[in-house]
C-alpha cells in the first residue's frame, strides 16, 4: 500500500517554501501520496508552547535569514529572506489550500504558488486581491477564493490543526508518515530514506 505523507504547515512558512519542491520530488519517487494539511499555526504553537519565529530573539532571526538564504541558493529558489508581508494572518491562504484539496485543483500547485508569493514576490496573503492575483498567475481559477469562504474549508483547516496537535506537531513544516514525525525541510532526506526502507 502506498505511503501517505501528512504535510502539516502554514502557507507563510519560509522553510515550507524551501522544502516543498523536494517534498514533491521524493513523494513521486517513492510513490507516496501527499496530503496537504494547512493548519492554524498559532494554535499549534500555543498547544506546543512554541515561540513563533517572528517573536524569537534578534540573534535567532538573523541566523534564520542567513540559513534560509543558503538553503534557497542550494535549492535554486528565489528568496527574499526579509519579505515585506511576513508574518501576516495566514488564515485565508490556508483555507484556499484546503478548498483546493477538497475540490478539483491541485493543492500542491496552489500551495507552492502561495508560499512563493510570500518569500519571492512580496505578496500579502491576507489580502484577497493579492491572493486572487497569485492564483491567476498560477493558472488556478480564482473561484477557489469563493470556496475558501465556505464552512467546509474552515472545517478542514480546523481538523488539520487538531490532527497536528494530536500528532505532536510543534512547528512548520512537519511531515508525518505512519506516526513518524520529520520536522523541518532539512529532514526531508531522512524522510526519503524512511520511505525507501519501508520504515515509515
Amino acid at each position: 500500500m502506498p505511503a501517505v505523507i501528512d504535510y502539516y504547515y502554514t502557507p507563510i512558512s519560509g522553510f515550507a517554501y524551501l522544502g516543498e519542491p523536494r517534498l514533491r520530488a521524493l513523494a513521486a519517487e517513492a510513490g507516496a501520496t501527499i496530503f496537504y494539511r494547512p493548519v492554524d499555526i498559532a494554535r499549534v504553537f500555543a498547544a506546543a508552547e512554541t515561540t513563533p519565529p517572528a517573536r524569537q530573539s534578534a540573534a535567532r532571526l538573523s541566523y534564520r535569514r542567513e540559513d534560509m538564504a543558503r538553503r534557497a541558493a542550494a535549492a535554486g529558489l528565489p528568496l527574499n529572506p526579509e519579505p515585506a508581508f511576513w508574518p501576516v494572518d495566514p488564515g485565508l491562504a490556508a483555507r484556499v489550500i484546503a478548498a483546493a484539496a477538497l475540490g478539483d485543483a491541485d493543492p500542491g500547485v496552489v500551495s507552492f504558488a502561495l508560499l512563493k508569493a510570500v518569500w519571492a514576490e512580496d505578496r500579502n496573503l491576507a489580502d484577497p486581491q493579492q491572493v486572487a492575483a497569485v492564483l491567476g498567475a498560477a493558472g488556478v481559477g480564482v473561484d477557489l477564493l469563493d470556496a475558501a469562504g465556505r464552512p467546509e474549508a474552515a472545517a478542514a483547516v480546523a481538523a488539520n490543526t487538531e490532527a497536528a496537535i494530536a500528532a505532536g506537531v510543534f512547528g512548520s513544516p512537519t511531515y508525518v508518515v505512519a506516526g513518524a514525525r520529520f520536522w523541518g525541510q532539512d529532514r526531508l532526506d531522512d524522510l526519503a530514506r524512511a520511505l525507501a526502507a519501508g520504515l515509515a
